[in-house]
Parts: structure tokens; C-alpha cells; sequence
């Protein structure tokens, strides 16, 4: 073989292998970006399901506490107090304390209690440092159509019920909500997904 055929050959040989390599490097940037892609995705979709989990939990939870404070009202025939603080995001209950000697409570004096364990609404650390709810109150609303959205709420539990039907709405990052109703008659605490709307008054007859 004369050797310009030769050299021809290796330079279509040459050309070849280089054509070869260049598409292996294009499948593994291609391949890289598709796994970037799918971790992506697949992040965006585990937290967006752990923060819709942990509404339904955190609205769980606080359906059982309300449930517990209207009981041990009854049970113990003393007012017990619930605080909602939609500043902190966090609520409790305030129990009743035994006057001592010479003090005297009247109406709705604070004096008259004292703070139980507190619940903190579930948060996590942003990327910023900042703090970023998982979950928040967005506001407590009344049979009165009256709405509480950044304050301190207050709701006496009586023993024998009354006063305290109420409406608290969870959300999240993603828009969802969840809505505890507590019936403080018969005592029962329940929630449910969406934002329930409170019925309107009946009409005295």
C-alpha cells in the first residue's frame, strides 16, 4: 500500500475514533443532566409531600389538644384557657391556679392561671438562615364571621361548653389548608382538608 493510502486510511481511522469519543462524552453530559434533572424533581416532589403530611399531622394534633382542654375542663368543672399566638406561631393552654390567700380574681383576669406546655408550629432552617414554616396558622375565625389573622386569640373553655366554637386554619408552602372545627358542647374536635366555611347564623324564629 503506497503511503498516501495509508495515511488516508489512518487519518479516516483517526477521524472515526474521534467522532466515537465525542458522542460518549455528549451521552455522559446528557445522561448528567437528566439525573440532575430527575433529583430536581423528585426533591421538590418528597418535600412537597412531607410538608402536606405534616399538615395533616400538625391538624391532628391540635384537633386531639382541644379535645383534651374542653375534657379536663368537665372533668376538673374550672375554665381552662387556649391561647393562639399567630405572631409566634405557636399555642397552649392556660390552666387554672388556686388563689392564695387574700387575692381575689375577677372576670377574665390572666392573674387567675397559668401557662401549660407550649406547641410550636413544625419549622426548618431556609437557606438564608431564616426560619421557614412547614406548616402556620393562617387565622381563627368565629360563628360571627369575625377573623383573627396576626394577633393573640384567646377562648375560655367552660366546663359545661359554650363560648368557644371556633375555626382554626392550617396552611403550608404549598397553598393547602386544613380546617379544625371544635364543637364545645359535645366536646368534639375535628378536621378536615380545605378551608370549610363556617355556617351562617340561623335565624331566630
Amino acid at each position: 500500500m503506497a503511503p498516501s493510502a495509508q495515511l488516508r486510511s489512518g487519518g479516516r481511522r483517526a477521524a472515526r475514533l474521534g467522532q466515537r469519543a465525542f458522542t460518549l462524552i455528549e451521552i455522559t453530559v446528557v445522561t448528567l443532566l437528566i439525573g440532575l434533572f430527575l433529583m430536581v424533581v423528585l426533591t421538590g416532589t418528597y418535600f412537597a409531600f412531607r410538608d402536606r403530611e405534616t399538615l395533616k399531622g400538625e391538624a391532628r394534633a391540635l384537633a386531639g389538644f382541644l379535645e383534651t382542654v374542653r375534657t379536663n375542663a368537665a372533668i376538673k368543672g374550672k375554665t381552662h384557657r387556649v391561647e393562639y399566638n399567630l405572631k409566634e406561631q405557636l399555642y397552649f393552654v392556660w390552666f387554672p391556679r388556686k388563689a392564695e390567700e387574700g387575692e381575689v380574681f375577677e372576670g377574665d383576669d390572666d392573674d387567675a392561671y397559668v401557662a401549660g406546655a407550649y406547641f410550636e408550629m413544625p419549622s426548618r432552617t431556609g437557606s438564608g438562615g431564616q426560619r421557614v414554616f412547614s406548616c402556620w396558622i393562617d387565622r381563627v375565625a368565629f360563628g360571627d364571621a369575625s377573623v383573627v389573622k396576626d394577633d393573640v386569640v384567646k377562648i375560655d373553655f367552660a366546663p359545661r361548653g359554650g363560648g368557644s366554637w371556633h375555626y382554626v386554619y392550617l396552611t403550608n408552602q404549598e397553598g393547602e389548608f386544613y380546617t379544625i372545627s371544635l364543637n364545645p358542647f359535645t366536646g368534639s374536635a375535628d378536621y378536615y382538608p380545605g378551608e370549610m366555611k363556617i355556617p351562617p347564623p340561623e335565624r331566630l324564629k
